[in-house]
């Protein structure tokens, strides 16, 4: 905001100078020091997948804005772990630099069941960095123009890999145990005729499950059968996901009452790429996927009606697919088709008061109704003599604030199903695996949360070893 116009050799000297910072990013960011599902349930656009503000104002009435210089009751209440960091986090965010940083935790131990006994934790902390670029350099012909960011660092073992031995793994951060850069693309994000449409562009390292196949709900469950995508396309196809990354572009359009399109086209990488923490930028891929998808979301947005989904979408993969049988023969396209819904069946209306403890919603208020929502997706691919698992289903119940006193805690219930393709040569062959699980996420305050739960494991690996029950905690801070 300009509270005098300036000059106009000053006026042409600043667009210089902001052309200039332009090029400076796109030069420099690849070298900067998806994103946890913590995270993705409070601080991230569902559509943009870009890091949003919610309560930096918080800190703006505070005579001192550090963490050592505010009471315990000030402290507890904020959004952020470590405070404003003196005003610089509200700075940043005034000239159009949101950052995000969070840690998430899974710990889980398997007393009964699976192939041995055991106990481990997997750790993700997330970096993640939006540029408005019109705020940045006051250059209006960059509205709706920005630069985003994410790197991931991955620690801990699998309880799934070391010790049940079977497929949906239990603890859903656990994958590519490294430090990373998950994402580094361009975005653009405007509304047009009438504000009645938004579309919404990125290109550059990204990856499919950011953007397709994710809802709130899914983050709200530790096993990986469940949380950020439904797990049965990975089992399919060659699909990227968080923490990966890889070249691609995708796009979407969006009319004002919630129905939307979006397409997107990936790079497969190369076993290599994928373990080279996001630096191989190389174009000479496996092949190529295209994923497709049409949804409405359904009173996403502050009347206090019953929110819902429904959305259906293709994966295709153009790449050399294997054959399960192992006879050596390869399949140079591949695809599945999926549909997904979710609806609140029972809506109690708003809970959240302004105490200072709540999260702090703004565009996605439909979030905080009280109620019931029943959500089910199912994934099929029709060939099975290259796909692992071609038939997956999953579904459950949530109960958003049970009690109306605790108005961001989560109750819910999930099953998920998988059959394993009869072209398989082991246990696996025409059998199945299946997941339940039960869990209560308490929101401890603004930036804290932890998450009990209970899961079962049925027919682990088609049958290879016994049924397992894990206990488990899911916890998470926002830094």
């Amino acid at each position: 905001m300009y509270f005098f116009k300036p000059p106009a050799k000053l006026y042409y000297m600043k667009k210089i100078i902001g052309y200039g910072f332009l090029m400076f990013l796109v030069l420099t960011s690849s070298y900067a020091a998806k994103r946890n599902y913590f995270q993705h349930t409070t601080f991230y656009d569902l559509d943009t997948d870009k890091p949003v503000s919610y309560g930096t104002e918080y800190y703006d009435n505070q005579e001192e804005d550090c963490v050592f210089c505010r009471s315990f009751e000030d402290w507890f209440n904020g959004p952020y772990v470590f405070g404003g960091n003196h005003g610089i986090r509200k700075a940043a965010e005034d000239n159009g630099m949101f950052l995000n940083l969070t840690y998430l935790g899974n710990f889980a131990a398997n007393p009964v069941g699976g192939n041995s006994r055991g106990a481990s934790n997997t750790s993700n902390l997330n970096l993640g960095l939006d540029i408005d670029l019109q705020k940045i350099t006051g250059i209006d012909e960059l509205s709706g123009w920005g630069i985003a960011n994410t790197w991931v660092y991955r620690f801990g073992q699998s309880l799934t890999k070391d010790y049940i031995d079977n497929t949906f793994n239990v603890q859903q951060n656990y994958g590519s145990q490294t430090m990373q850069l998950q994402s580094l693309f361009m975005r653009y994000d405007k509304k047009f005729a009438g504000d009645e449409w938004r579309f919404f562009l990125k290109f550059g390292r990204i990856a499919a499950g950011d953007n397709f196949m994710s809802k709130p709900i899914y983050w709200l469950y530790q096993n990986n059968a469940f949380d950020g995508n439904p797990v049965g396309v990975f089992n399919q196809t060659k699909w990227s996901a968080y923490p990966g990354s890889t070249w691609g572009a995708m796009s979407m359009v969006k009319y004002e009452d919630g129905q939307y399109f979006k397409a997107g086209v990936y790079q497969i990488n190369t076993d290599r790429q994928d373990s080279m923490q996001g630096l191989d930028w190389s174009f000479h891929g496996r092949g190529v996927n295209a994923t497709f998808e049409a949804g409405w979301d359904i009173n996403h947005d502050d009347s206090g009606k019953s929110p819902g989904n429904i959305s259906a979408g293709l994966v295709a993969d153009w790449y050399d697919a294997e054959y399960k049988d192992g006879s050596g023969r390869t399949d140079t396209f591949n695809y599945t088709v999926y549909i997904q819904a979710d609806y609140m069946v029972w809506n109690l209306g708003q809970v959240k008061t302004a105490k200072p403890r709540y999260i702090v919603r703004k565009g996605d208020r439909y979030r905080d109704l009280r109620g019931i929502v029943l959500w089910g997706a199912v994934q099929y691919n029709p060939n099975d003599d290259v796909a692992y698992m071609p038939f997956f289903a999953n579904g459950g119940v949530l109960f958003n604030a049970p009690f109306k006193s605790r108005a961001d805690d989560v109750l819910c219930f999930g099953i998920a199903y998988g059959k394993y393709s009869g072209k398989l040569r082991d246990y696996e062959k025409n059998s199945y695996e299946m997941v339940l699980e039960l869990n209560y996420k308490i929101q401890v305050n603004r930036f804290m949360f932890v998450q009990p739960n209970i899961q079962g494991i049925i027919n682990p690996k088609g049958g290879k070893y016994s049924d397992a029950m894990v206990l488990g905690i899911q916890f998470g801070f926002n830094l």
